[in-house]
């Protein structure tokens, strides 16, 4: 059927309000985003390594946006659970997960992943970067990280290392400090890093690389001996403490911390979201804050947090291929 010139202008008219109207519908205003509370998932119980700088970055984002951002804590299967509900959510802004460094673990080391760290999301920015410590029982007669190594090339597999479990980030950095100083450490794995904490104190193991915020105390107090961070440089809350890098030129390992969308998140909804962060960090008062924390603070875009996870999915998926790692 022929159509009639005001027919089709009236279709075009029509066309082109569908189509403005679906545009406001998929892309809010990125200069009102957020206009209602935020949430924003931490896959870990309360009170962990990522708890608390989680909190101090909702409470700054609350006050640059206006809008309150409340804190939801979602544990399970090594921060999986709650890292799989939040690529599950609406892409609209309102839920965001606390993304960090056991997502590429577990998407590397997983027989059955919960979520595609790299497609499962729309990775908005990483904030922060937290070292980890080699240490052993404050009586041991180890020093330096030399000392150890010399003394585990002498007797291979009569030293032990304690961790928080397979597939946790003590397991898999003590396997690269492993690979890398080329020593043989038999891995005992314990159900978190409590109890690891405490046979370590106690004598049971050698040796452990923990993470810097639940190891520097037991340091400062003298039960356990620092030898060596990860980090590319020393932890200011161990100045005195020197980098494995410094024995291993070269080396570094660190965790990280940021913040991550559902995937298919409109682009400017990320864009938005990632000035707020960056604004955040320039606040001197919070870079001091998340330092008591045990995390550097670092500001990394959604380019640069993107390319993180994929590479350290390679990384990972890689030594569990060689050190037969499996988390299931």
């Amino acid at each position: 059927m022929t159509r009639t010139p005001t027919a089709a202008r009236r279709g075009c008219l029509l066309a082109c309000l569908s189509l403005t109207f679906a545009a406001a519908v998929a892309t809010p205003a990125a200069a009102q985003y957020p206009d209602k509370p935020v949430k924003l998932v931490v896959p870990f119980p309360p009170g962990g390594s990522f708890d608390g700088p989680a909190r101090l970055l909702a409470t700054k984002l609350s006050t640059l946006s206006g809008q309150t951002f409340v804190v939801e804590t979602k544990a399970g299967a090594g921060g999986a659970v709650g890292a799989a509900e939040v690529s599950r959510a609406a892409p609209d802004g309102y839920t965001l997960l606390l993304s960090n460094g056991a997502m590429p673990v577990s998407a590397a080391l997983s027989r059955k992943p919960l979520f595609d760290g790299v497609a499962g999301f729309s990775h908005v920015a990483t904030f922060g970067v937290l070292p980890f410590v080699m240490v052993v029982n404050g009586k041991a007669p180890f020093n330096t990280v030399q000392e150890l190594v010399d003394a585990s090339r002498a007797q291979p597999g009569k030293y032990t290392f304690a961790s928080a479990g397979t597939g946790s980030a003590s397991h898999l950095s003590a396997e690269l400090i492993k690979e890398a100083f080329n020593i043989d450490w038999v891995h005992v794995p314990y159900r978190g890093s409590g109890p690891a904490m405490n046979d370590l104190v106690g004598g049971q193991v050698t040796v452990s690389v923990a993470g810097l915020s639940s190891a520097v105390g037991l340091v400062k107090a003298g039960s356990l001996k620092a030898l060596g961070v990860t980090g590319a440089t020393r932890a200011v809350q161990l100045p005195n403490v020197p980098t494995i890098g410094e024995t291993k030129p070269g080396f570094a390992l660190e965790t990280w911390v940021g913040i991550s969308l559902p995937p298919a998140t409109p682009a400017p909804i990320v864009a938005r979201l990632a000035s707020l962060i960056e604004q955040a960090m320039k606040d001197p008062a919070l870079r001091a804050q998340l330092v008591e924390q045990g995390v550097t603070p670092v500001f990394e875009g959604p380019a640069a947090i993107s390319s993180r996870m994929a590479r350290e999915i390679d990384t990972y998926t890689a030594l569990g291929k060689r050190a037969q790692i499996s988390m299931d």
